[in-house]
Order: structure tokens, then sequence, then C-alpha cells
């Protein structure tokens, strides 16, 4: 993973130009406003579930929207699970809160990685939502092959490639494309054993980059937000303290840090450099991704230091 020491071309000291209520987040188990028709919700997390790692957010976002019946729907981005950190489950959350504000939940999008592992509980707790997930790697795992036999193609659809044409200006979704990954490693809520020091050198093994990968992302034009995809480490804003574990893999407090050969390889260059360079062309002034802590987000400079972790990796021309 590179993010660098140098400040980025462009730098500028740019702000958001319409502000969003980050400083109302936290470990609540509660969805909060963070501009009209625009909400988070904060769940603790420990990635894959793996007690070792350290806690990190898993957060999920809401959108009030207009379909293409006209209608109204609250659509979910973001798939958390409970985990062993939250006492609530995340989709009896969800739907109180759609009901508080009398709209249906219709559309769920999963944002892809290992948040996979959750989706067979959102359908379980929502027999009337459609899930959409990113189509390169998820059905063809053991958890999202037993997901899609179990609930069929009906409820499970592969994202569009720029999301949905009816909700263009309102939120914008991006499959993300162009990268390969490890292959599949079984995690505890699939029945394999947590992580040890011991086991960490036959982990590191196992982390060649082979497979396909994408996520989603997802641009919110109101407030000039771009929502990324974890193949962007989660933010640490400059002067706050890096976890030791995540400082292992190049991550650094004041950058955008993205995943370099050693993690997440270019499989396909084109592919990749135009997805890149459809983000890039957004109007965005602040970054945010689903794990920086409550109230966290880059709201400095957002774009040109996307740009220059992009570049140092590769993912587009220098």
């Amino acid at each position: 993973m590179w993010c660098g020491s140098i400040e980025p071309e462009g730098m500028t000291g740019e702000t958001p130009k319409t502000p969003l209520k980050w400083h109302a987040e936290s470990f609540n188990n509660k969805f909060v406003e963070l501009s009209p028709n625009f909400w988070s919700v904060s769940y603790k997390h420990h990635p894959g579930s793996q007690k070792m790692l350290p806690m990190i957010n898993n957060r999920q976002y809401a959108f009030r929207v207009r379909g293409a019946d006209g209608t109204e729907e609250l659509l979910l981005f973001g798939v958390p699970g409970k985990g062993t950190l939250n006492d609530q489950e995340p989709a009896k959350i969800a739907m109180a809160f759609a009901d508080s504000l009398g709209l249906p939940i219709k559309r769920l999008i999963c944002q892809g990685g290992m948040h996979m592992l959750y989706l067979n509980d959102w359908l379980e707790a929502m027999p009337s939502v459609t899930l959409y997930i990113p189509k390169d790697r998820i059905p063809f795992l053991p958890t999202g092959k037993a997901v899609i036999e179990k609930f069929g193609r009906g409820r499970i659809l592969d994202l569009p490639k720029h999301g949905f044409p009816e909700l263009q200006g309102t939120i914008e979704f991006l499959h993300f494309q162009g990268l390969k990954v490890h292959a599949d490693i079984p995690q505890p809520s699939e029945g394999a054993k947590h992580l040890s020091v011991w086991s960490l050198p036959a982990l590191a093994v196992k982390l060649k980059p082979v497979d396909p990968h994408d996520e989603v992302f997802a641009y919110h034009p109101a407030s000039g937000l771009m929502i990324g995809a974890d193949c962007v480490a989660w933010h640490f804003t400059k002067g706050t303290s890096v976890p030791f574990m995540f400082k292992l893999t190049g991550n650094k407090a004041g950058f955008l840090c993205c995943n370099d050969a050693s993690v997440m390889a270019i499989r396909d260059k084109a592919l990749l450099e135009a997805d890149c360079n459809w983000i890039l062309a957004k109007d965005f002034t602040q970054y945010v991704g689903f794990h920086e802590l409550p109230g966290t987000a880059c709201l400095i400079d957002a774009k040109a230091l996307l740009r220059q972790g992009m570049k140092k990796v590769k993912w587009i021309p220098t």
C-alpha cells in the first residue's frame, strides 16, 4: 500500500463546498443525518471479524431516492455485520429507521470485499429487498455461491457498471474493476479459526494477488462527496495515530493510500485507468470510505490526495 510523504501536485488546501455533519457520527447504533436525505450509521468492527485485528468502523449509508417508478425509497449502501462488537442487528436498525421515515427499503448495494460475509443475514431479514453486488468476485466464492443458491438470482442482481440511470445526479455508483487480489481465505464467520501471531507467517504466503477483485464507489453530487472502497485504505487525519497493524501496510495519517501490487495487483490496466478517471472527473471535495472512525473523513485536498495515491501505485499514468 502506498500513500507517500511528499505533498502531491494540486494541493490548494481545498475544503468541502458543502460540509457534512461528520461530527454527529458515533458508535450508538443510530442513523445520523449528514445532509438532507443522506444518513450514515457506524458499527464497531474487526476486519474479517478477526479478534486480533484493530477495531475499526463499519459504516452503512442511506439515501432517500426516487425510483424508476416515481416512488420514494430508502436506498442502503454498505453491508455491515453484527460481528462480536455490536449488541443490535444492523438490518433491524436499518428497518426501524426506514419505518421512522415512512419509506420502504427496496435496494441494498454491497460494496464488495469481505462484506459478502453478511449478505445472508440481510437477505433473511429483508424478504422484499433486492441486493446488488459487484459481479467479478462474490459469485465465485463459497459464501457468495451459497447465498445465490439460497436466495436466487431474482433477488441478487449484478450492479450495473454506472449504477442506476434514474439516480444520476442523486447518488451515482461505479462498479470499480481492473485489480486482482489473493485467493479466498475463509474467515471465522465461515468456520475458520481466528488468526494468531503464530498463524501470520502462513497467512502471508497466501496473500499473492491471483483472483479478480472488484468493489463499488459512489459519488454524492449534492455534497461533493466520493465514497470509496477498500482498495483505498481508510483515512486517518493528519496528526492522528495510525494503529501498528495498519502501519505495516504503509498507511500514513494525512494521505489517501492505495493498495500496491503486493496486495492488489493490476489485472486490466485499461479498465482500471478508465474507472480511476471516472472517479477523478467527478466534482468531489471530500472523501470517505466505510472504515474510518466515526467523525473522520478526508476533508482537505481530497481529490489531489486520491490522484496522488492512484499515480504512485500506477493505476493511472504519472
